[in-house]
């Protein structure tokens, strides 16, 4: 199943679907050719409540960046 991240580019910030094959890997945005690495999913062995966990932490680790303070 494919993932959803953002661009980590502050200028971009599109949203991208990549498919899982490549976590981990280098991938370039379509929209604004940024190179940037794709989050590996954070595996526990918790069941069906750890799979909630771990998927919340790519995407906060992804949209970080997001628009500063003012």
């Amino acid at each position: 199943m494919a993932c959803q991240l953002i661009c980590p580019n502050l200028r971009c910030r599109k949203i991208l679907s990549v498919p899982d094959e490549v976590r981990g890997k280098l991938v370039k945005c379509q929209h604004c050719q940024t190179m940037f690495r794709v989050p590996e999913l954070k595996r526990s062995g918790g069941g069906a409540a750890g799979a909630g966990v771990a998927a919340s932490p790519t995407v906060s680790t992804v949209a970080s960046g997001a628009e500063p303070a003012k």
